[in-house]
């Protein structure tokens, strides 16, 4: 896992049997991009578990993405420490991370993808979802 915002925000790929201990410490709210839901081994209720399940081959729409940020913005601003996570950590979670990081922060697509590179260099959204946070970055500014 790494830390985006120091003690808010993290991000990782596949939750492994030894991260769950970080997570019961430390994470409040977790966003699962994979296509299969989390299974925490402990209790996690009073705390917010999001699926919100994306292929690599099919992005979203512009709306998914709108929403999505929303939440996260909502859950930041609350208090709530997440984690979101695919299962490779790059791609998905490439896209994800760069869209959070372009509205929250008022940056521009590569802009913001460079700077989430900083903290996980091998962030790497493909082809669609690149042509997607574009759009997105046109709809940040008509804002």
């Amino acid at each position: 896992m790494v830390e985006m915002i120091p003690g808010k925000l993290y991000i990782g790929g596949l939750i492994r049997s030894e991260d769950w201990g970080f997570i019961q410490q430390n994470i409040t709210a977790i966003i699962n991009l994979r296509t299969t839901p989390d299974d925490p081994p402990f209790d996690f209720s009073g705390r917010v578990m999001i699926w919100a399940p994306l292929t690599v081959y099919y992005a979203p729409d512009i709306q998914w993405v709108v929403k999505m940020m929303n939440q996260m913005n909502q859950l930041l601003d609350s208090g709530y420490r997440i984690l979101v996570h695919d299962t490779a950590g790059y791609q998905r979670l490439g896209f994800f991370i760069t869209a959070f990081f372009m509205q929250r922060f008022n940056l521009e697509r590569d802009q913001a993808l460079a700077m989430v590179r900083q903290r996980k260099p091998d962030l790497d959204p493909p082809p669609n979802y690149m042509e997607l946070l574009k759009s997105y970055g046109v709809y940040l500014k008509q804002q």
